[in-house]
């Protein structure tokens, strides 16, 4: 796992000091933070971290639909009557269910 790079790059100076950034975090594998008036907004990081939160997030993406999946075979199990369809929610509340954020 990388570290962060003791070089704040604020986002005003990012054109100028941008291929040198990029450089230093594909040379050592380190993260450099960009801010903005003095506070973090973003950072240039090596793939392999790029590529670890990627997987993460599918790891987490599967996990939750495994464990809604179990809890509709539970409630459908116990007899329960089907939910409302969250298609129809999403619409009442004027939410776009396709829109992912």
């Amino acid at each position: 796992m990388s570290t962060v790079a003791p070089l704040p790059l604020t986002a005003e100076a990012t054109s100028d000091r941008l291929p040198e950034a990029v450089s230093h975090v594909a040379r050592d594998e380190v993260r450099i933070v960009l801010t903005r008036a003095g506070e973090p907004v973003a950072a240039v990081v090596p793939l392999t971290d790029l590529r670890a939160l990627e997987a993460l997030d599918d790891a987490e993406d599967a996990h939750w639909s495994h464990v809604a999946e179990e809890a509709i075979a539970r409630w459908e199990a116990e007899g329960r009557p089907p939910g409302i369809p969250l298609e129809d929610i999403a619409h009442e509340l004027g939410i776009d269910p396709t829109v992912t954020p």
